[in-house]
């Protein structure tokens, strides 16, 4: 394995590791000890941590790596597993799918937020069968995203005569022998090859699409949230507030983790040309970033929520004590009747109506 592999393989196991353990931890508290949650919003929780999941396991099967040159992009599988070159190329289209999948759904989850603080009593629409709807949608634009890698990033002959010395000086390696995508946005008399420039079209408009919807319902939220939370009980109050920062934790992570990384990587072979900008980076690296974002999602939940921070610390005095811990958990199971009750009382009146 080439030395510029290395780094990025290792930084992916640990975000892996890091990943599995707080995203498994989350689900195994919000389905066995948390209560406060309405049930919509915990199948919104277990479905995102196991996006989670799925998206930094998939980066270490995959192991996609980029290679910026000038006005190209190629990716390309580093993965060392056993398997043929059609199913690598396969994996890094449905990982770049997670990461779509993971900013749409986020997204969802503001508008849920939204809607049960401004309309109550339309929050109904993302119960029962509704809630297994709003997190399939998330599906649409991952699986229009893996997509388009296919349509309009398959290597052809001009592509990969461009890249072939660049990356035979770089890695040893010919660029013909790796499972890849290739983005040349420019012919060589400067004329637009539309066939590359439609993945950053389609990249484009879905991550401004899903942000304005974002800061539409934070925006609403943070300037309106004082006098909506007024029409509620004192518990449900402090829950609402608590999961509008969480959701706020939510959309930082992935622009820092997500969007950042992916701008530099997609917009270079864009202006390079233009301002006649020589680029040679291996920014294969970025992705190891990537991969941090599972664990910090699931461990900002655990930290802003103060039902995950109670729970955790009766875990631990439970573990480490012999003495049962029976009246830390009283005044969280008194509020959880209350909000339980009510969660109750709107269903039953949603089905009357």
């Amino acid at each position: 394995m080439p030395y510029s592999f290395e780094l990025p393989a290792a930084l992916s196991k640990i975000g892996f590791s890091l990943g599995f353990i707080a995203n498994s931890f989350l689900i195994y508290l919000t389905v066995f000890h948390i209560k406060r949650v309405f049930p919509t919003y915990k199948r919104m929780i277990v479905y995102f941590a196991t996006s989670g999941i799925l998206f930094s396991g998939l980066e270490l099967v995959a192991r996609p790596f980029a290679h910026n040159y000038n006005g190209s992009i190629l990716f390309f599988s580093t993965s060392t597993f056993n398997i043929a070159d059609d199913i690598r190329q396969f994996l890094i289209s449905a990982w770049a799918g997670f990461y779509s999948l993971v900013v749409s759904f986020i997204a969802v989850q503001f508008v849920y937020r939204y809607v049960c603080l401004f309309y109550d009593k339309q929050s109904n629409k993302f119960d029962g069968v509704y809630s297994i709807l709003w997190m399939l949608y998330s599906l649409i634009p991952g699986s229009i995203y893996c997509g388009v890698f296919y349509l309009f990033c398959l290597p052809d002959d001009y592509a990969d005569d461009y890249l072939k010395l660049e990356i035979f000086k770089n890695y040893q390696l010919k660029v013909t022998d790796l499972p890849r995508f290739v983005i040349v946005p420019y012919n060589s008399d400067g004329s637009l090859r539309m066939k590359n420039l439609w993945l950053v079209i389609a990249d484009v408009f879905s991550i401004n699409f899903h942000y304005s919807v974002m800061l539409f319902c934070g925006l609403k939220l943070h300037f309106n949230m004082k006098k909506e939370l007024k029409k509620f009980s004192v518990p449900k109050r402090r829950l609402q507030r608590q999961f509008f920062y969480a959701l706020v934790a939510q959309s930082v992570g992935p622009t820092v983790f997500l969007i950042l990384p992916a701008a530099v990587i997609l917009m270079c072979p864009l202006l390079g040309p233009i301002f006649n900008f020589e680029i040679s980076w291996k920014t294969g690296w970025l992705y190891s970033i990537v991969g941090l974002y599972p664990p910090f999602d699931s461990v900002a939940m655990m930290m802003i929520v103060t039902e995950y921070r109670k729970v955790i610390r009766n875990q631990l005095r439970t573990l480490f004590s012999s003495k049962p811990q029976k009246n830390a958990a009283l005044s969280t199971t008194t509020e959880s009747v209350v909000l339980n009750a009510q969660y109750n009382k709107r269903t039953l009146l949603s089905i009357h109506n």
